[in-house]
């Protein structure tokens, strides 16, 4: 009979060895995660920069301009970008902040976008056929909760000429009271 032969010393040991740098750097792993703060999904405090929307001569009086607004954030590793419409109106002529108003396309009852209405010369949500006039103020009283949602306006340089800058809110909707939306999607 043959015999077999004996377990490799030098085997044996690059066998250990490799479980066992395994098992230090695995160990070394999860003591480092364990010192990471948690981030949550929410915003992070404090003021929300004015955004740039367009500059002041573009707008023409008494004709809404529908504008689109991309904000992001992050979220521990995710960087989340959603896009937002508002509507911008010259209501009087002028270089002031006063001279503008500024409304959020978001209607106050379900969340739908409203429309411009260029017939009838109103806002329009063709989710649940509310009307707001140009003054976002509501042409019927149901289904919209409260009339249009204005956002704060200011006038500032932006590439040497004065813009129109808006500061952007989310409100909760269905709601009687405008209840501004914290934390959540936006930057």
């Amino acid at each position: 009979m043959t015999e077999q032969p004996g377990p490799n010393p030098r085997r044996e040991f690059l066998r250990i060895a490799i479980i066992g740098g395994v098992a230090v750097i695995s160990a070394g792993a999860g003591a480092f995660a364990a010192t990471v703060p948690v981030q949550t999904g929410e915003s992070t405090p404090g003021p929300k920069p004015l955004v740039p929307m367009l500059r002041l001569g573009a707008l023409e009086a008494g004709v809404p301009l529908q504008l689109e607004l991309a904000l992001s954030t992050r979220d521990g590793w995710r960087l989340r970008t959603f896009t937002h419409r508002l509507y911008a109106l010259r209501v009087k002529d002028g270089d002031t902040a006063d001279c503008f108003t500024l409304f959020t396309a978001t209607c106050p009852h379900a969340g739908c976008i409203i429309e411009h209405d260029t017939q009838e010369k109103c806002f329009h949500c063709p989710c649940h056929n509310a009307r707001f006039d140009y003054e976002g103020k509501r042409k019927d009283t149901k289904p919209a909760p409260r009339d249009m949602d204005r956002l704060p306006a200011s006038i500032g340089e932006h590439l040497g000429a004065p813009w129109l800058f808006v500061d952007w809110k989310e409100f909760v909707t269905g709601q009687e009271t405008q209840i501004e939306r914290t934390g959540g999607r936006t930057a």
